[in-house]
C-alpha cells in the first residue's frame, strides 16, 4: 500500500511512521527523508557511510559527498539515472533517530535495511543497483538478503559480510569516548579525529603531513567540523550498529545468507586500514560459493578507506562497469 510522503524544512522526502519491529524486540515509529537526483531510466539506491546524509549530489548551497559522479558523463548523470538517496535509521539528517537525553533503542544495520524495505514498499521502487561504502555497504548487503525481488545488483564497496574484532575494537574505542564524561563537543571531536586516522592510510598522512607536520590542525579541523553538525547520540547509535553487523548470524552464516542474493560485486581498497583486503575477498568467496557473486575489484590508492571518497575516476569506473549485464 503506498503511504503519503511530505516534504520536510531541508528539502528531503519523508515517508512518515512506518512500524518497525527491531532485532532488540521494541517497536518504533519510524520516518525515512531522502532525496532523489535526476529523471533517467537506470535506478539507483544509494547509501550513506558513517556520517553521511541524504546529500549525496551538489544542490544550491550545498556540497555533496558523492558529487563528482553526479555531473554530465559520470556515472550517475541525472540524464541517464535517476538516484534515490535516503537517511538511515538512526542518523539526524531527518530519518528517526536520537534525541539528546531521551531513549533511543540499540539497532543494528538490519533494522536501518528492513526501514528502508519498507520505504521501498511504501513508495513501491525497485533498483537496477543498490550500493554504498562503509555502514552503507553493510546496509546494502542486509537489504539484498531482506529484499532480493527489488534489486538486480549489489555494490559493497570497502566492506566484508561481518564486523570482524578489528572493527568491533575501532568502534568501541570510540564509543568509549562517546560514553565518557567529556562534554559533547569535545566527545565528538576526538572520537573524529581517531576515526580520521583510521580513514587514511600511514603513506597518504605522510605524503601529505611530513613527518606529522600541520597533522594536528588537520586532525583538530575535522573533529571540530564533526561537532557542529552532528550529534553525540547519532554517533554512539551509528556506531554499536557498525559494531553489531554480521550478515550471516540466525541465518546459518555467511555462505547461506548470501544465497539466492542479486549478484554481489565487492569493491575493496588496497591500502584500507579498516577493512582489511582479507574480509572483502571472504564475502567474494563466500558469494562464489552462494552461486551469488558478481565480481571483485580493488581501487590503486595509498589514501586507505576513504579512498572510496576521494578516486572519483576509479570509482567511477567500477560503477561502469556494472552497468553492463556481463561485468566481470
Amino acid at each position: 500500500m503506498r503511504r503519503s510522503k511530505r516534504l520536510c524544512q531541508s528539502g528531503t522526502w519523508i515517508v512518515p511512521r512506518l512500524p518497525l519491529r527491531l532485532a532488540c524486540g521494541d517497536l518504533l515509529p519510524v520516518e525515512i527523508s531522502h532525496r532523489r537526483h535526476g529523471e533517467g531510466p537506470r535506478r539507483v539506491l544509494l547509501i550513506h557511510a558513517l556520517t553521511g546524509g541524504p546529500e549525496a549530489a551538489d544542490r544550491e548551497g550545498v556540497k555533496g559527498w558523492w558529487a563528482p559522479l553526479f555531473v554530465p558523463g559520470a556515472p550517475f548523470d541525472p540524464r541517464r539515472c535517476t538516484v534515490w538517496t535516503p537517511n538511515l535509521l538512526g542518523s539526524c539528517y531527518g530519518s528517526t533517530g536520537p534525541e539528546k537525553g531521551r531513549p533511543f533503542p540499540r539497532i543494528t544495520p538490519r533494522d536501518q535495511a528492513a526501514a528502508l524495505v519498507a520505504w521501498m514498499q511504501a513508495l513501491d521502487l525497485e533498483f537496477d543497483l543498490v550500493t554504498g561504502g562503509s555502514l552503507g555497504a553493510m546496509v546494502a548487503l542486509e537489504l539484498a538478503a531482506l529484499a532480493p525481488e527489488r534489486i538486480r545488483a549489489v555494490g559493497v564497496i570497502g566492506s566484508g559480510g561481518r564486523s570482524d574484532a578489528w572493527i568491533v575494537g575501532w568502534c568501541h574505542a570510540q564509543l568509549s569516548i562517546l560514553r565518557s564524561a567529556l562534554p559533547d563537543d569535545q566527545a565528538l571531536a576526538l572520537a573524529r579525529q581517531f576515526e580520521m586516522l583510521s580513514f587514511r592510510a600511514p603513506a597518504s598522512l605522510d605524503a601529505r603531513f611530513p613527518g606529522g607536520a600541520d597533522l594536528a590542525a588537520w586532525l583538530d579541523f575535522h573533529g571540530d567540523a564533526l561537532a557542529a553538525r552532528f550529534t553525540r547520540e547519532t554517533l554512539t547509535v551509528l556506531l554499536e550498529a557498525m559494531e553489531a553487523f554480521d550478515l550471516g548470524r540466525d541465518r546459518g552464516g555467511l555462505v547461506e545468507a548470501l544465497r539466492g542474493l542479486p549478484p554481489v560485486h565487492v569493491l575493496g581498497i588496497d591500502s584500507d586500514q579498516l577493512f582489511a583486503p582479507a574480509l572483502l575477498r571472504g564475502l567474494a568467496d563466500a558469494a562464489r560459493i552462494a552461486g551469488s557473486f558478481g565480481s571483485l575489484a580493488w581501487l590503486k590508492s595509498p589514501h586507505g578507506h576513504d579512498a572510496f571518497l576521494i578516486e572519483w575516476d576509479q570509482v567511477a569506473d567500477w560503477l561502469r562497469s556494472l552497468e553492463a549485464p556481463d561485468a566481470p
